[in-house]
């Protein structure tokens, strides 16, 4: 059984006027037209220092026009990494005509054509008010706030997100430590973050880990007082399925999410509470799924990708390594191997290893050949650079001939 350590946390992680706000319906978090996102910052800082000539991004040319881009080719998103016990209870909609619109609009999330999406759901949405069901009425909103989240449109994402938020407390009867609203709750607090709202976005993190380890709690002495004190299941997770995992699950997406938080936002300082984070994720994760799943791995690549994008590149050889191996024995995983071994590569090129960086990069390009060209293309030119960068590297012949 799993153990819980996180005293250290609950110190320091008390309710506070930033996280009541942060769970009211107003408009406290939406920011000022001056605000801009982290992303953009990071854009104009690089083109400043682009112009002087001491841009410090410039090892990035491996990882496209800013140091942001590669996370399309290498990383999910966090909230892919935990099984996926979020959102709105699924409406039964077997007979109903609603069925093929949200059904549909899901699919067109999931291909990225999040416009499409956005239409089919406004027509699913005119439906459900006209028939003032309130729970489907939620659920399109909730997919509608999705879509918007994934797209980055985090105006509008923000507004449906809180809409969802009020629904789910006046109409549904939910509260704070819901799954559903946890699940909401920590997408608000990425959006703030997003939005160079650093501390009404971790208030938010904190919230969903203090709140979701209360009901761990809870949830953990359950099972404990069934069995009795002296005898412990040891396949808990298999005899209960998701009754048992779900909350653990949950709990350790909360953590995830505040890890990446603390990793993208925070100084070096937070390093250590980011890393015990993930470790605790990571057992988790062992816990309910195995060593070597989908779930791990995409896990350990999403970490690792947003450390080396950070330059923490030690830590970022730490955790890819642990998958670097694993990776091979997952079917699930077999398209994302090239973009997990140029994530270790560019970390064991900054570590000093650069030969076996050239022989990750080299696997990378061997197994894209039978990937889409989108991938091809990048793990050639990751080789193509980095070869560029170790080649500068050494003294010249003085011999001419």
């Amino acid at each position: 059984m799993l153990s819980f350590r996180f005293t250290k946390f609950c110190a320091f992680a008390k309710t506070t006027a930033a996280s009541t706000a942060f769970l009211s319906s107003g408009n406290s978090f939406y920011g000022s037209e001056n605000s801009r996102n982290s992303y953009k910052k990071e854009q104009r800082e690089y083109q400043q220092q682009k112009r002087s000539g001491k841009t410090h991004y410039k090892k990035w040319a491996r990882y496209g026009n800013s140091a942001t881009a590669g996370t399309t080719v290498f990383a999910l998103s966090w909230m892919t990494t935990i099984k996926d016990v979020l959102g709105i209870e699924k409406v039964e909609l077997d007979t109903d005509p609603l069925k093929e619109k949200v059904k549909q609009s899901w699919l067109f999330r999931k291909r990225r054509q999040y416009d499409d999406a956005i239409q089919v759901l406004q027509l699913a949405l005119e439906e459900a008010e006209e028939r003032k069901e309130e729970l489907p009425i939620t659920r399109v909103y909730d997919e509608m706030a999705n879509t918007y989240y994934e797209k980055m449109n985090l105006e509008e994402a923000d507004k449906y997100f809180r809409i969802v938020i009020q629904r789910l407390v006046q109409l549904h009867g939910k509260k704070d430590f819901d799954p559903e609203f946890i699940g909401v709750s920590l997408k608000l607090a990425d959006i703030l973050a997003h939005k160079g709202e650093l501390e009404s976005a971790e208030s938010g993190f904190k919230h969903c880990v203090r709140r979701q380890m209360k009901v761990m709690e809870e949830h953990m002495r359950k099972f404990s007082v069934a069995h009795g004190a002296l005898v412990e299941d040891r396949h808990t997770a298999d005899t209960y399925g998701h009754v048992y995992t779900d909350p653990i699950a949950l709990f350790g997406m909360t953590l995830e999410a505040y890890a990446n938080f603390l990793i993208n936002y925070c100084e070096d300082n937070r390093l250590s509470e980011a890393e015990e984070y993930i470790d605790e994720v990571l057992k988790i994760s062992y816990q309910i799924y195995g060593s070597s799943s989908a779930h791990t791995i995409n896990m350990l690549n999403n970490f690792g990708a947003t450390l080396v994008l950070k330059n923490r590149f030690e830590l970022a050889q730490k955790y890819l390594s642990i998958g670097v191996d694993r990776i091979l024995y997952v079917n699930e995983c077999a398209s994302m191997i090239p973009g997990y071994y140029c994530n270790y590569a560019e970390a064991l090129f900054h570590t000093g290893q650069k030969d076996k960086a050239l022989e990750y990069a080299r696997k990378a390009v061997q197994l894209s050949r039978s990937g889409d060209e989108r991938l091809r293309q990048y793990t050639q030119q990751f080789l193509k650079d980095l070869e560029k960068d170790l080649n500068r590297g050494k003294s010249k012949s003085w011999w001419i001939f």
